[in-house]
């Protein structure tokens, strides 16, 4: 009987954070407003303002950097002579 309880506890806390995470991904992060939680609304509203983002142009350029850095080496190696 425990281990059911423990089971239906446990599946409890993931649907909710699922839905959290659902709620987070519709409103906040879009910029909207909740509509009916408001509370949380601007609990989630604080958070997306002070977690760090990237723009999607910063994001392309650090992975253009990194490719290029896998591509070209650190920089630390001395470059090898090319041989006739």
């Amino acid at each position: 009987m425990l281990t059911i309880l423990v089971i239906f506890v446990a599946m409890l806390l993931i649907v909710a954070l699922a839905g959290l995470v659902i709620v987070y991904t519709v409103f906040p992060h879009r910029g909207q407003k909740m509509p009916y939680a408001t509370k949380l609304g601007e609990a989630m509203e604080r958070a997306v303002d002070t977690a760090p983002t990237l723009s999607p142009a910063t994001r392309l350029q650090e992975r253009r950097e990194d490719h290029l850095t896998e591509l070209l080496g650190d920089g630390s190696a001395e470059p090898t002579p090319e041989r006739d």
